[in-house]
């Protein structure tokens, strides 16, 4: 019997989605960009952007104040804010790795100042912060780390 109902379920999910899809494909509105005009987004997605910005702002901000997130780049550490902060600057004082988001941002040299004159390479072109090599977190941190952030996803939901 719970056979019958788990594959009841899940055609009438895979029918859902399909008419889902159907739906949407048929009411969807094609975006395309004007002659001259070579940016690649659409209205919607730039409001839409606009308003997720604003959010991680605002929770970037959140952390800050309340010491759960350090940076030593410039911009947002989105990542960092998805997972309730990282403290970037002593991840990087300890020798221990940085997230993916500060490792890309420090290769890409958008390091803050304070941080930026402590950087150089080694003779392989391995980026060094105080002569040790910056590694990204091991594997264990970034499944630690997606955990906490599928955690506040949850967590999120009953928050009033």
């Amino acid at each position: 019997m719970i056979r019958i109902r788990t594959l009841a379920t899940g055609v009438l999910l895979l029918v859902a989605g399909y008419s889902t899809g159907v739906l949407t494909t048929a009411n969807s509105v094609t975006l395309q960009a004007q002659e001259g005009d070579d940016q690649p987004f659409g209205t919607d997605i730039l409001r839409a952007y606009r308003l997720v910005n604003k959010s991680v702002r605002e929770l970037n901000s959140l952390l800050l104040a309340g010491g759960q997130i350090t940076t030593v780049t410039t911009g947002i550490n989105f990542f960092g804010v998805s997972v309730g902060g990282v403290n970037a600057e002593q991840d990087l004082e300890e020798g221990r790795g940085v997230d993916p988001e500060t490792f890309a941002a420090l290769y890409a040299d958008m390091a803050t100042p304070k941080i930026a004159e402590h950087l150089d390479y080694d003779e392989q072109g391995r980026l060094r912060y105080k002569k040790n090599v910056i590694r990204i977190y091991s594997k264990e941190r970034l499944r630690t780390l997606f955990n906490q952030k599928d955690q506040l996803d949850v967590r999120s939901e009953t928050a009033n």
